[in-house]
C-alpha cells in the first residue's frame, strides 16, 4: 500500500499498483511477484520440504492469481489469494506424490499465462531461481 508524504494511508482503490494489476499491466504482476515471492517460496518449502517443488508451486500460484486478477481489488486480497493458491497447490502436490500409482514425483507445472510477455517471464524466473539457489 502506498503512503503519502503526510503519512496518511491511501486506500487500495487509490493504489495504482492494484489498479494496474487488475487491468492486466504486466509490470504490475512483476511488482507483486517481487514483493511476495520470497516469503511465498519459504511458505511453500515449509509445506512440501522440497525446494524445486516449492519454486514451481509458488510460481504457479502467481500465475493463477494473474488469471483471476479482475476479482482482486486490494493488496490484501492479492496476498491472501496467492497464499491460499500456494497452500492448495502444495496440498495437491503432497497428495499426488503420496499416491503409489504416481511414478513422476516432480511438481506439475501449471499453464503460463499468454498475457505475460516473455521479458516479464524471464525476469521473474531469473529472480525466483536466485532464491532457489540460496535456500
Amino acid at each position: 500500500m502506498i503512503v503519502s508524504m503526510t503519512n496518511s494511508q491511501v486506500t487500495d482503490e487509490d493504489d495504482p499498483s492494484v489498479l494496474w494489476f487488475q487491468q492486466g499491466v504486466p509490470e504490475a504482476f512483476k511488482v507483486f511477484f517481487f514483493q511476495y515471492y520470497p516469503e511465498l517460496f519459504g511458505f511453500a518449502k515449509l509445506l512440501v520440504n522440497d525446494g524445486p517443488a516449492a519454486y514451481q508451486l509458488s510460481i504457479d500460484a502467481f500465475f493463477l492469481c494473474w488469471s483471476r486478477r479482475a476479482d482482486l481489488a486490494s493488496d490484501e486480497k492479492i496476498k491472501a489469494f496467492i497464499y491460499l493458491a500456494t497452500r492448495n497447490n502444495c496440498m495437491d502436490h503432497l497428495r499426488r506424490i503420496a499416491d503409489p500409482a504416481v511414478t513422476d514425483k516432480r511438481a506439475l507445472a501449471g499453464p503460463v499465462p499468454d498475457s505475460l510477455p516473455s521479458y516479464i517471464l524471464t525476469d521473474i524466473y531469473a529472480y525466483a531461481a536466485v532464491g532457489l539457489r540460496q535456500k
